[in-house]
């Protein structure tokens, strides 16, 4: 009997040492959207530009943590002035309260000093504005309080001294109209023809595309989260766009 109690224990005791180091903790992830600004043309200087920080803490909630912003060559540092949302309750960019962010040897630390409790998933909510074109690189880095890095992400923008929006197709422009709604929103064609018509969020993904558009199209805008959107209206081998601000 006993030596059979053995053996339950023992192969228990190996079910739970194998169970307990093949659970692996899923670690955060985080990711910009100026990369995605950029990419979309529309990063220009002395154009105030709002863009976010995504963090999914995953097994991390409730670990205290700070963002940092890494530059690549600190010397850019003076070329943009950064602001970040120092209402921490704020969930949206309209409640956003924006404070200076201030660069150290490269580095700037958003949030207070030894770092805040980490939520499941929110946004950090950012406005810059650059004084110089060029090509800046930098890293997002989710640190702990300890000093450990929990997440990390390197991206790449590109400034221009225009920004890339154009709204032409040929001789035609194309109006978009209102370009801050909380519901319809038109999108007069003019004399252009079978048209494609997409919505682009600020993370690249299309939320609508229609197809042979003529005329003004109608887009309903209530099925959209608050933020900033791109319509895209491409035809005769050209892409006319402008920015859409759903509130």
């Amino acid at each position: 009997m006993k030596k059979t109690l053995h053996v339950i224990a023992t192969v228990m005791a190996f079910v739970l040492a194998t169970g307990l180091s093949s659970a692996q903790t899923k670690e955060p992830t985080i990711n910009g959207t100026l990369d995605v600004i950029s990419e979309q043309g529309n990063l220009a200087v002395g154009t105030d530009i709002q863009w976010q920080v995504l963090i999914n803490s995953f097994d991390r909630v409730g670990e205290s943590a700070n963002l940092e912003i890494k530059l690549h060559n600190p010397a850019q540092s003076e070329n943009f002035t950064l602001f970040y949302n120092s209402n921490r309750e704020a969930t949206t960019e309209d409640e956003a309260v924006y404070s200076e962010v201030t660069f150290e040897d490269s580095v700037a630390v958003v949030g207070p000093e030894g770092g805040e409790e980490l939520m499941d998933s929110y946004k950090e909510f950012f406005k810059i504005n650059f004084s110089a074109p060029g090509i800046y690189k930098y890293d997002l880095i989710l640190r702990r309080a300890d000093g450990n890095p929990l997440a990390t992400v390197t991206e790449t923008i590109t400034v221009g001294t225009v920004a890339g929006i154009d709204d032409m197709i040929g001789n035609t422009r194309v109006a978009v109209y209102p370009t801050v709604s909380e519901g319809a929103v038109r999108v007069n064609l003019g004399s252009i023809r079978n048209a494609n018509v997409a919505v682009v969020d600020i993370l690249g993904r299309k939320v609508l595309e229609l197809r042979n558009a003529n005329g003004i199209v109608e887009i309903d805008t209530k099925q959209y989260a608050r933020g900033t959107y791109f319509v895209k209206v491409m035809a005769e081998k050209d892409v006319a766009s402008s920015r859409l601000i759903v509130r």
